[in-house]
């Protein structure tokens, strides 16, 4: 089980029963599917660490997005 949670949206929390390692890119691409919201600019957040499209997700990860707004 993976789960995403979208912060500061009205999705919020989501789990995802997926077949893992899988790249974030791919869990990303679940969670659209599931839910129909499309982030626009994000930070995704694992571990106190930035999550890239290209790092793997484990079972048992607990990834937060945070929608990233420009301060300029």
């Amino acid at each position: 089980m993976v789960r995403v949670t979208f912060k500061l949206t009205e999705v919020g929390r989501i789990e995802l029963d997926l077949p893992t390692p899988l790249l974030f890119k791919e869990v990303l691409r679940h969670c659209i599917a599931r839910t129909g919201y499309i982030p626009g600019g994000y930070i995704a957040v694992r571990k106190g660490k930035v999550v890239n499209l290209g790092d793997m997700v484990e079972k048992g990860d607990e990834i937060d997005i945070f929608p990233a707004l420009s301060g300029g």
